[in-house]
């Protein structure tokens, strides 16, 4: 246990070094000439403790959405050549002015995003040139734009769309052990919002969510690799991952209310299922040089558990989840469970670091997984099997 907390306190330290930049595009302050070059600006902010290197890509290309049209377009650099490396002191930044030539066909409110590096958009006003020698085209759309009749300007494709819906909830990952015999342990998570707010106002009712999770247990030395069991948990809750409150001891609060299935599928002597009530607040707090410290119990009731009516034996009534989150992305996460019955609990620890830090453009986090207790799956909620260590590949942390 001491070595794994030394090569996890080690790779926290070498992810902490690494730097992330911050970009920030901001739009001209007066309406736009179209057929004319605009200029814009771009900051590079490197919020780090240490040095760090941004190059510019090759090309660079912008999206704009107007009333009438969508267009990409290239964009060039005033005073730094295409290419070009440049490096930022830890907590310092640097502006770039960008180029580009707006469309004579662009009338009325527009909206701008740079594509590499990605920026946040921007929205300007495109005034159409001079009358006299428009283009039909730019008198169409100049007199769409004064009518008032907009257009959606998000620039949204409808893989965004979706993602206002579908969002993320407990972690995924697939993690590979040796300890007894190999095995693996993988889970997929996401939570539905039905309806999502508009703008940064949100109803009360926007924040019912149904949440689905799904974790198996993999035998990979087996003859046939069975699953040896899958957990599945239809989750029903009202929840807010941070109120509008302001306390002085903490930095944030959040809190989820719901119910919840939890059942393997299995038949016979196998079966197991429970249904529960639970309430998770969540409290954070920042610590110094850029760590988070998160915790949230979960207060369980249980009302259905005829298939394993001594659980809260093993389980208890409250799950601790505790995480400590670096602003570079390492993350690590303990989720304790303490018995009714003396003797009886479990404890998992999760510690995970984005692979970018180790291979750049790499999607991904590098994973650590150790489990020690009783009943790492449903099947064997009353069972102690030997501890695990696993490696693997994380999606959400």
């Amino acid at each position: 246990m001491r070595k794994f907390i030394s090569i996890l306190v080690i790779a926290a330290l070498a992810t902490v070094a690494r730097a992330q930049f911050e970009t920030l595009l901001v739009p001209p302050a007066e309406p736009v000439q179209a057929g004319k070059v605009m200029r814009v600006t771009l900051f590079l902010n490197n919020p780090s403790t240490t040095a760090a290197t941004f190059k510019f890509p090759a090309v660079m290309t912008a999206t704009f959405a107007s009333p009438s049209e969508q267009r990409t377009l290239p964009v060039g650099v005033v005073d730094i050549a295409t290419g070009t490396e440049i490096e930022l002191l830890p907590m310092s930044f640097t502006r770039t002015t960008l180029t580009v030539l707006v469309p004579d066909t662009l009338a009325g409110n527009v909206s701008m995003r740079i594509l590499e590096p990605q920026t946040n958009p921007i929205m300007f006003i495109a005034v159409p040139a001079a009358t006299v020698g428009l283009n039909p085209k730019a008198m169409e759309n100049a007199e769409r734009a004064a009518a008032n009749q907009p257009r959606d300007l998000s620039q949204d494709t409808a893989f965004d769309k979706m993602r206002r819906h579908l969002l993320p909830y407990e972690p995924i990952y697939f993690s590979v052990g040796a300890n007894d015999r190999i095995n693996a342990r993988f889970q997929f998570s996401f939570r539905f919002r039905p309806l999502t707010p508009k703008g940064n106002v949100s109803k009360p009712w926007q924040d019912l969510y149904a949440a689905y999770t799904q974790t198996s247990l993999w035998d990979l030395e087996s003859l046939s690799k069975p699953f040896y069991d899958t957990s599945y948990k239809p989750t029903l809750f009202y929840g807010k991952d941070e109120f509008d409150v302001k306390l002085p001891w903490i930095d944030r609060l959040g809190a989820q209310i719901g119910v919840q299935h939890e059942s393997n599928g299995q038949a016979l002597g196998k079966s197991r299922s429970l249904n529960t009530v639970y309430f998770r607040p969540v409290v954070t707090w920042k610590l110094p040089r850029d760590w988070q410290l998160a915790v949230s119990p979960r207060f369980i009731g249980y009302f259905d558990k005829d298939e394993n009516p001594d659980l809260e034996h093993y389980r208890g009534y409250v799950e601790w989840l505790v995480a400590l989150e670096h602003r570079s992305g390492f993350k690590i996460t303990a989720n304790l469970r303490k018995g009714t019955s003396s003797g009886y609990g479990s404890g998992e620890i999760n510690a995970s670091w984005p692979l970018d830090n180790f291979f750049p453009e790499l999607g991904g986090r590098l994973l650590v997984q150790y489990f020690n207790g009783w009943g790492e799956s449903l099947l064997d909620y009353n069972i102690r099997r030997p501890d695990q260590f696993r490696l693997g590949f994380m999606v959400v942390p």
